[in-house]
Parts: C-alpha cells; sequence; structure tokens
C-alpha cells in the first residue's frame, strides 16, 4: 500500500484529511463540553458527513480519482466512526454490544482489506450497502448524543436495522474478496 504524496493535495483526499482533523475538537466536545456544546457537536458532525459524500462526488466529477482516495477515504470512515463510537459509548449513550459489532465489522474489513492489497495489489472500493451501513451507524451516533426523548424511545430499533445492513455488506465484501483472491489465484496459474 503506497499513498502517492501528490495525490493526497486532490481535493478529495484533502477532504478526507479534514475529516480526520476535525475528530480532534469533536472528541474534546464529546468529552468535556458536551452538556454545553451539544449543537456545535452536532455541526462538526454534519459537516464530517458532508465531507465524506463530497470527496467521492468531486473525485468522481472532476476525474481525481485516486489510489491514494481509495485508501484514504474508507480509513477516514473508519477511524471516525470508530472513535466516535467509543466515545458515545464512553458517554453512556451506546450499548457495548452495538459498539463490538461497529468495532469487529471495521477491523475485519481493514485485516482483510490489507491482506488483499498485500496478495493481489488491489485495494477493494466500498460497496452500496457498506457506504449506507456506514451512514446508518453514523446517524444512529448522531440521533444518541442528540438525546432528543421521542427518538431514544425508538432508537433500540435503529440498531437492528443497522445490524442487518452491517451483516449483508459485510456478506457482499467478504464475497467480492473471495472473488478477487480467486482471480489473481487462477491468474497466476
Amino acid at each position: 500500500m503506497k499513498i502517492n504524496t501528490k495525490e493526497l493535495f486532490l481535493i478529495p483526499n484533502l477532504l478526507s484529511i479534514l475529516r480526520l482533523i476535525l475528530l480532534i475538537p469533536l472528541c474534546y466536545l464529546i468529552l468535556y463540553k458536551f452538556d454545553t456544546q451539544k449543537s456545535v457537536i452536532i455541526l462538526i458532525m454534519i459537516l464530517m458527513y458532508i465531507t465524506d459524500l463530497s470527496d467521492g462526488y468531486i473525485a468522481r466529477r472532476f476525474n481525481q480519482v485516486s489510489e491514494t482516495g481509495k485508501i484514504i477515504d474508507p480509513l477516514a470512515d473508519k477511524i471516525s466512526v470508530t472513535v466516535i463510537a467509543i466515545l458515545v459509548f464512553i458517554k453512556g449513550l451506546l450499548p457495548l454490544w452495538f459498539l463490538i459489532i461497529v468495532l469487529l465489522r471495521d477491523i475485519l474489513i481493514l485485516f482483510f482489506g490489507l491482506k488483499l492489497e498485500k496478495k493481489t495489489g488491489k485495494v477493494l472500493m466500498s460497496n452500496y450497502p457498506g457506504k449506507i451501513a456506514v451512514l446508518g451507524i453514523g446517524i444512529v451516533l448522531l440521533l444518541n448524543l442528540m438525546q432528543i426523548s421521542v427518538i431514544t424511545e425508538f432508537i433500540s430499533y435503529f440498531y437492528y436495522i443497522i445490524l442487518i445492513l452491517i451483516i449483508y455488506s459485510s456478506y457482499l465484501y467478504f464475497k467480492r474478496y473471495k472473488q478477487t483472491i480467486g482471480e489473481t489465484i487462477d491468474g497466476n496459474h
């Protein structure tokens, strides 16, 4: 896995890097100013999601898709989701089982992604159900942070919907992983 430093300065990649930078004030606010700065926390999370949506769009629209971006964007997603999920759990607003599933999903995808890249030189791009699952996780985390009583009554239903999305998108990812590994093995004979 090689990061091209010239590609780092493409706008989509800068947006992915910005998403990681925004984690710094977000962590501080969630941990130390949660009760007084909820609107700023929510605003930062929404801004992070906008950068996630726009980096891919800009990359495709302006022909700035890069190998570096294929690495940085999903990595920024995984780091962001993991850090925010841990913080929401620390605040007592996320069940442990959901945190474990989110962490396990990201660890497995990262592990198999690195393994695939090492064996084949290929990086699997995120699939659409995976993007929907990450969006769902983000919405659940955001809704938990908002602490609106009407929403918190129904949040457990969201957990199970997201769980189904995680299972489905993970299944599709590992299916593509096996196909890619198989193609490489067959191609080497």
